[in-house]
């Protein structure tokens, strides 16, 4: 089966905004479909890419390692979103690390088919789109930690590690260290939004049970 039939939810990435469902299937029949385990990565900071990475199925993290060996999370990409197509078309070396959280299904497009696709302009203003959109991303971030309390930015992390089924696969761990915070105090944080009815917490699995609620706590609301 081809690969645009096998992820025809694919067609609505930002990637293809406005393009012709034919340019669409064209491309994405002739990506390289990779399924990978939890872990892997499928794209390392400092080293030249192969290629842009369309995400099918699963959730990438997103990192980068400063100097001192110190690793700041800064994203957690999902399903249609890309990764190192400005590395790929610029042929330097990826900003930061790429790996899967959970196994992963993801689309390789080589470095050949993105250089090619360029010369479709609303391919061209599609990566700047998506660029924009990370730099406001990132402001909003950057902002969000240095201003925000510790209980709103709680329900940031939780909104954008929860998955389609509003479950979140990581560890209350982990989440402490994207809040840079003990784990006592990302506990009590938890515990005040599983007392409002925001969240439930099972054998250590967190689910959100009013994501409303959460963009509303979030809001300062």
């Amino acid at each position: 089966m081809n690969l645009s039939r096998q992820f025809p939810q694919l067609a609505k990435a930002d990637f293809f905004e406005d393009m012709s469902s034919a340019d669409i299937s064209q491309f994405i029949d002739a990506c390289e479909l990779r399924t990978v385990p939890s872990g892997t990565v499928v794209l390392e900071q400092g080293k030249l890419v192969t290629g842009m990475i369309l995400i099918a199925h699963g959730c990438i993290e997103v990192s980068l390692m400063n100097c001192e060996g110190h690793v700041a999370i800064i994203h957690h990409a999902r399903e249609g979103e890309t990764l190192g197509e400005i590395e790929a078309i610029s042929c330097e070396p990826c900003l930061a690390s790429c790996t899967s959280v959970g196994p992963a299904t993801v689309l390789h497009c080589p470095v050949s088919l993105l250089a090619e696709s360029l010369t479709n302009p609303l391919v061209r203003r599609n990566v700047m789109r998506i660029t924009q959109s990370r730099l406001l991303r990132d402001n909003h971030r950057k902002y969000m930690d240095q201003n925000y309390p510790l209980d709103r930015r709680v329900c940031a992390y939780l909104l954008r590690l929860a998955d389609r089924n509003n479950r979140v696969p990581q560890s209350q761990g982990y989440i402490a260290n994207l809040a840079n915070c003990s784990r006592q105090s990302i506990n009590r944080a938890l515990a005040v939004l599983r007392e409002d009815g925001l969240i439930s917490v099972e054998k250590g699995k967190i689910r959100l049970q009013d994501r409303d609620g959460l963009e509303r706590r979030l809001a300062g609301q």
